[in-house]
């Protein structure tokens, strides 16, 4: 058996810190403790740099706070911008373009009807106005700048149609449209220091019940105007007839004129015609009696040539007269010397 006492387990203390090291492991610890010191300056410094700058967009302007305490004179505009870190704060307002939809609400007209608007609305921000909206409105900062816009729009329109009548807003539109415009620029422009830019009434949604009434009404109206037209054609009907008879009276009166005229251009006619021949026959009357040597010897010529054309029949018609008086045409009885026809023989039976 060996002397030699047999070796111990070597036991480990609880504190790691407190075990002794070669002069090489002791070394290796303290380059990995500096590391992860200047590791954690380094992220301080980051971190200290990172809040020590911010920046602007292009449709922002920025103030900057200290301990409550506005710092910057004018607005910070679009780049990057330096601040004392931790101890201030930057506040941001939007300059550009903003359209803002005003939630749909309703309002009452003059005669109690209650009608729902839908609204948008689009407005500026001059560089002039942003502290006024940031520090003079609502809370610090831009987070309620809409939540005030909102009801002062809601509030100058409701004053504009509840002076106006239901019936004739759609037939007034556009001038109800320009009479909000212009209401709800001036109050955004007194208060908030902004830019209207345009006003749209997206739409204009009217009771169920005023729409029946409106359908009833039109339908009364349009039944009106179909009673109306009816009259109306009646009437033309009736002057047409009127017309028309007085056209056909007219023309029976012209026709009749114009027949009127005709006979008496015809009579008139026919007597200077009665009157052209009473006068050749006068006139072929002298000459053959002057021809004849007188009167009396014209008489005796148609006695001769009367004798000449007689057929044994005795005259029915004879001048008389004795002479020197006038003569007059005299009518003869009836002497027919020719016999009469025997009847016929009536027939043996």
């Amino acid at each position: 058996m060996s002397d030699d006492p047999k070796p111990s387990t070597p036991s480990f203390p609880s504190n790691l810190m407190q075990v002794p090291l070669s002069g090489g492991a002791s070394k290796l610890f303290n380059v990995g403790r500096g590391n992860y010191v200047g590791l954690g300056l380094f992220a301080l410094l980051a971190f200290v740099a990172s809040q020590s700058f911010f920046t602007v967009d292009p449709a922002e302007r920025a103030m900057v706070r200290q301990f409550g305490q506005v710092t910057s004179a004018t607005p910070f505009g679009p780049g990057l911008h330096f601040r004392i870190p931790f101890i201030t704060s930057v506040d941001r307002a939007q300059v550009s373009l903003t359209n803002l939809h005003i939630p749909v609400f309703s309002v009452n007209t003059i005669d109690n009807q209650k009608i729902d608007l839908d609204i948008n609305v689009s407005y500026l921000t001059p560089e002039s106005a942003v502290y006024h909206l940031l520090y003079e409105v609502g809370r610090s900062g831009n987070s309620d700048i809409r939540e005030n816009v909102i009801p002062v729009v809601q509030d100058r329109i409701s004053r504009i149609f509840s002076v106006k009548n239901t019936n004739t807003i759609s037939e007034l539109r556009e001038g109800i449209q320009a009479e909000t415009t212009n209401a709800v620029r001036t109050a955004l422009k007194d208060l908030f220091k902004i830019d209207l830019q345009s006003l749209q009434i997206a739409k204009i949604i009217y009771s169920q019940a005023f729409i029946a009434s409106n359908e009833r009404s039109v339908m009364a109206k349009n039944e009106a105007i179909a009673e109306e037209n009816r009259v109306k054609v009646a009437e033309f009907q009736a002057k047409q007839k009127v017309t028309t008879a007085e056209g056909e009276a007219q023309q029976a009166r012209a026709k009749a004129s114009g027949d009127a005229d005709a006979l008496r251009l015809r009579a008139q006619a026919e007597k200077e015609a009665a009157q052209l021949q009473g006068q050749g026959s006068a006139a072929r009357y002298r000459s053959e009696i002057e021809g004849a040597g007188g009167f009396e010897n014209y008489i005796s010529v148609l006695n001769a040539q009367a004798r000449l054309r007689w057929d044994g029949v005795a005259p029915r018609f004879m001048l008389g007269g004795d002479k020197g008086a006038p003569n007059f045409l005299m009518s003869l009885p009836d002497t027919d010397p020719r016999p009469a026809t025997a009847p016929a023989a009536a027939p043996r039976r």
